[in-house]
This record gives structure tokens, sequence and C-alpha cells, in this order.
């Protein structure tokens, strides 16, 4: 009897302990933000795949989400990035770039219209006067008071993260208009340098390195022709390559050479069929607009 006691006393205990995990898991969000996606149906199905996708061993692929979660925030806001380390992905892909007085934000367009409610290059404006600007009522009018995130903002969002989480997210960082210094110090000082990728032209690549010799290069690759000259003239961490390009061949040519590779899967590829071959063709990581997708890919080939 004192056994048996003793073993439901743990059952209990161990239900418990999973049931904290769980809750700490579901409790990552801003209450506000939680609520919000609490009326988005296809916010818990994602949230729930992902969780599915995170016990899943075969196969092997990284997530990078494009922009941080788009899908369910305005992108490259704090909100989306919010949801994107909710979510556990891998990579947050962002776009750095400079006010008129040289302070590094987040954004995609050099131009405000798209998705801010300013107007013009972000490039005449002193970051107060683009601090100002609403980047989140064109998504949605709960999205009214996003701003454009610094680039410390974001890394300090991701420090936190990392540092209370199990799964550790980093940057997939886009170099458009970047201050290298000051891109490469906020990263050191956040701890997110060592496991960030950066998405660079061949320019970029030694001024990066100066600064910082074993940052993880992610050129593009514009032409399978190219992989050996790209390879054996930068030795990158990774390339970034056309979806149209990928093949088993060339993936198996670049992992011989330990070099990774990463491609968008967008618009007409974004879809369960064309992800399940390239995760089959070995892909390291692919960036996403829909997380959602990758995860049903993985489901169907580990059945």
């Amino acid at each position: 009897m004192k056994r048996l006691l003793t073993m439901i006393v743990c059952s209990l205990f161990l239900v418990g302990n999973s049931f904290a995990s769980w809750k700490s898991i579901e409790s990552k969000l801003p209450q506000k933000l939680s609520d919000y996606l609490a009326s988005k149906p296809e916010y818990a199905k994602t949230k729930a795949e992902m969780m599915k996708f995170r016990t899943t061993k075969i196969p092997v692929v990284g997530i990078a989400v494009h922009r941080a979660a788009n899908e369910f925030a305005p992108e490259n806001t704090l909100a989306s990035m919010q949801i994107a380390l909710d979510l556990e992905v891998d990579y947050i892909e962002m776009d750095v770039r400079q006010t008129k007085d040289g302070k590094s934000v987040i954004l995609h367009d050099g131009n405000l219209n798209r998705t801010t409610s300013g107007r013009g290059p972000l490039k005449e404006l002193n970051f107060n006067e683009a601090r100002a600007l609403s980047a989140g009522s064109w998504f949605d009018p709960f999205f009214a008071t996003e701003k454009i995130p610094t680039l410390e903002e974001s890394c300090i969002l991701l420090a936190d993260h990392n540092e209370k989480s199990r799964h550790k997210t980093y940057f997939y960082v886009d170099c458009k208009d970047i201050n290298i210094p000051v891109l490469i110090g906020a990263l050191s000082k956040y701890k997110l340098l060592e496991g960030s990728v950066f998405y660079v032209n061949e320019q970029q690549i030694g001024q990066i390195r100066s600064l910082a010799p074993n940052a993880r290069m992610l050129p593009g690759l514009h032409s399978p022709q190219d992989l050996d000259r790209m390879i054996d003239t930068y030795h990158p961490y990774a390339l970034d390559t056309n979806w149209k390009d990928l093949s088993k061949e060339l993936i198996d040519k670049a992992h011989a050479k330990e070099v990774k590779i990463f491609s968008d899967g967008f618009g007409e590829d974004m879809n369960v069929e064309s992800y399940q071959k390239a995760i089959k063709a070995g892909i390291d990581v692919i960036s996403t607009n829909k997380v959602s997708v990758i995860c049903e890919a993985v489901a169907k080939i580990s059945k």
C-alpha cells in the first residue's frame, strides 16, 4: 500500500510539472497580445503544430520567419517578434536600416509608405520623427500603437527569451543599410552574435569579418555554377539559394564542404509539396511566411 501511494504521489507530481511546463510555454506572450491571438483560430492551430514539430526528430529542418511572424502581426515589429518567439522558431529574419541621424531600426522598405503611417524615405527622417509613426495600423487597428523598433529593442527581446527559454532563437539579419560597428556591437552585447546569420552581399563579408571574424555569413548563391567559387572564396556558414535551384545534388555538394543551404519558400513555392521536396533533399533552413506549412510538410514526411 505504501508503495502504491508513493507511485500515485510521484505520478501527480510529474503531471503537475508537465502542466506547469505547458503553462509556461503558453504564457510567453504579453496578456493583451495573447488575448488578441485567442480570437485567431489559425494561431492556435499553428502553435499546436509547432509544439508537435519540436517533438519530431526526423527530418530536421530549421525554421526562419520572414520579417518575423508577419502572418499574425505587422512585419518587423516587436509584436511579430514576440509571436515568433512564442512559436519557438529558429530564426527571425529582420531588415536593418538607419534613420537620418544614424539610429539603427528594423524596417524592410527604404520607403515608409507601405508599412507605416508615414510617407517618403526613412533616411530623410530623424529617429524621433520615425518613432512617432504607427508601424501597425495598416495591418489591424489593434496594432496601431506599434512603433518601428530599434535594433537594440529587438536584441533585448531575443536575449530575454533566450535566457528564459529552452529553445534559443537568433536573428537572420538582412543587412540592407547597416552601420556595421553598431550592428556587431549590439549583437555581441546581447550574446546573439554567435548564433545569428548575416544575409550579405559580397562586399559586406570582409567588412563584417574585420570586426567579427567568426560571424556566420550567408551570401546569396545566384547560380548553382557559382557554388564552388562562393565557398572557396568566402568560406560562408551557409548560402542563400534560389528556390528554383534547390536540388539534392547541390545541397549534398555544399554539405560536403560543411556549408549549409538556406532558401526562401515564398509565393507559389509556399506549399506542402514544395517544402517536402526541399526537406527530403536535405535543406537546412526554410524562410517562410507561414510556419504551419513547414509543420505540415514535416508531419507528412514523418508518418
